[in-house]
């Protein structure tokens, strides 16, 4: 018998695979298959998957692309039935091409093995007859596979068209049959990027028991109503557990086999999700990031390095639009499954929740998907599309709601605090986790003109350190843009401080709206502006929320009384 990984295939599987499947597994004994490899992380995000690798030590490897349908056809325009959005041979070809530079990257000895394709069609009939694409040993349609009588007939002849495509493509054979050492080698490299590991079912246990302990009793049942709904809306402030969860949600459907999809607005965020994820696990059917971010990738579109508005708000859209009349392109970086964390961001921004919505299989009234988001206190885009968009949903789609009340990052005082600065409602939380805090965690100082603010900055810096706090605890958040604020300055006189995005293990400086959704133990919060009226008063809710512990305010002096008063006389 060949060597079958997994050791069994999955009843959902279509049945044509489960045939092909069957019949490989009386295959040489020498021979091994791999069943169901996702490459996506490697093709721009975009789906290339390889319904059989076939390992053939005397030949090389054989990926077969195996269609199910009882009938099957190209029109000259399009394949039908409509549910083959692209071509079979297409897929086929991609997939082979796209294992073979994946499994190059990895090893160079890969390079002599020669990786050619196939499709296997099992209950339809094919018939090729001369042209310029297709090409006889390429496919095998209904006759020919149930012709077989044995697993042993139908591996030969699996064999004998990948001997005929090494010939006809010009391909130089494989040299000598591959040791067993060399298939293990083999098996080892694309091992990772399986689709199903039955053989982490421990780590993945382990893992979901430790995350039950850690959630808490107002977030577990998120999951559970994940479970139990195709679409799910969860809310809550800032703080409230909302990127976790969506995080454990994304992974477990990926271990089930989806395609996953996890996105934010923030590119902050995006990549530190991402970063985060790929430890453990290597789920490779799950794509993180920030949805420009990734919408660019699978798009192929590149920004120029000034991008600015107009390119983000037109130009960008109208590459999009194009790209999306692709019916190949929608096919290839579809997902199975949407989950969005900071929704409002992307809500608010109608042509990014097209697109995403437009990339999911059943689209937003028949797909699956999990919204996370603040809707009422963390929108800093256009709160009327966010809304317009959020109502859009709700009437169509109808999603199970769940909120979540319980602050698990901040200190009260400061979550309070955040509140009152904010002018929003004390009762957005209905308690916090974290206890043990003190009047000295949040305070307040006043400058009178741009250079004494540097000099204040420079003194809160030292005395935090003091209290045993390293650099990479300390984040500087402007209301400005962060190259116009305070931070760069103290770069210039040789502090060890640099952009979020890039700051490593030293101190880091952001603007408030490009950190939202992050954390960090110590916030400073710099050069603020009350000019803005409601808005200005909005930021410091996602500013102050963003404290794991010690939070300090440098405000204008004229501005300092009014602070102190909103927020409840707590004093430097």
């Amino acid at each position: 018998m060949a060597r079958l990984i997994p050791s069994f295939i999955d009843e959902a599987s279509p049945p044509g695979e489960r045939d092909v499947y069957n019949m490989l597994a009386g295959g040489p004994e020498d021979w091994t298959v791999l069943h169901s490899l996702d490459l996506a992380p490697w093709n721009s995000s975009r789906r290339t998957e390889v319904d059989f690798a076939v390992i053939i030590p005397d030949a090389g490897i054989l990926c077969i692309e195996v269609k199910s349908h009882p009938a099957l056809g190209f029109d000259g325009k399009s394949w039908y039935p409509p549910s083959i959005k692209r071509s079979p041979f297409k897929q086929a070809m991609d997939a082979r091409f796209a294992l073979r530079r994946r499994l190059c990257d990895l090893s160079t000895y890969v390079q002599g093995i020669p990786v050619l394709h196939c499709c296997i069609f099992p209950n339809a009939r094919f018939e090729v007859r001369k042209n310029l694409s297709i090409r006889p040993w390429e496919v095998m349609d209904v006759d020919t596979f149930r012709s077989f009588k044995t697993s042993i007939q139908f591996c030969a002849d699996l064999r004998q068209r990948l001997l005929e495509g090494v010939d006809e493509e010009g391909i130089p054979p494989l040299a000598s049959p591959m040791p067993l050492q060399r298939v293990d080698s083999l098996v080892e490299l694309c091992v990772p990027i399986q689709k199903r590991r039955p053989s982490a079912a421990d780590e993945i246990r382990r893992r979901r028991e430790e995350m039950e302990k850690l959630l808490r009793e107002q977030q577990r049942p998120v999951l559970r109503l994940a479970e139990w709904n195709d679409r799910l809306l969860t809310t809550g402030g800032a703080g409230t557990g909302k990127t976790l969860i969506a995080m454990e949600l994304a992974r477990r459907a990926a271990e089930q086999g989806d395609r996953v999809a996890l996105v934010c607005f923030n590119r902050l965020v995006g990549n530190w999700i991402a970063a985060t994820l790929r430890e453990g696990i290597p789920l490779p059917n799950l794509v993180v990031g920030s949805a420009q971010s990734l919408l660019m990738r699978m798009a192929g579109i590149s920004a120029p390095p000034a991008a600015g508005v107009e390119f983000w708000n037109k130009t960008f859209p109208s590459l999009l639009e194009e790209r999306f009349t692709d019916p190949e392109f929608v096919t290839t970086a579809g997902f199975d499954y949407l989950i969005i964390d900071e929704a409002q961001d992307i809500l608010g921004r109608p042509e990014l929740w097209e697109c995403l919505t437009s990339l999911l299989a059943g689209g937003m009234e028949r797909g699956r998907f999990a919204l996370f988001g603040d809707l009422e206190h963390q929108v800093l885009g256009s709160k009327a599309s966010m809304s317009a968009a959020m109502a859009g949903v709700q009437e169509r789609a109808r999603p199970v709601a769940w909120h979540l009340s319980e602050n698990c990052r901040n200190f009260r005082i400061v979550g309070d605090a955040a509140l009152r600065l904010s002018g929003f409602p004390p009762d957005v939380y209905s308690g916090y986790l974290r206890t043990g805090d003190s009047h000295d965690d949040i305070g307040y100082i006043t400058y009178t003109d741009l250079d004494e603010q540097l000099v204040k900055l420079k003194e809160i810096i030292q005395q935090i350190q003091t209290r045993g706090y390293r650099n990479r605890d300390i984040t500087i958040l402007s209301f400005t843009a962060s190259e116009k604020g305070v931070a760069p300055r103290l770069q210039a006189q040789g502090y060890r401080i640099f952009p979020a995005e890039r700051a490593g293990d030293e101190m880091r400086y952001s603007s408030v709206h490009a950190f939202k959704g992050m954390e960090s133990p110590v916030v400073i919060l710099t050069d603020i502006d009350l000019d803005k009226g409601e808005l200005s008063r909005a930021l410091f809710y996602t500013a102050l929320t963003r404290s794991t512990a010690l939070v300090r305010v440098l405000c204008k002096k004229e501005d300092g009384a009014k602070l102190l008063t909103w927020a409840g006389g707590f004093g430097a």
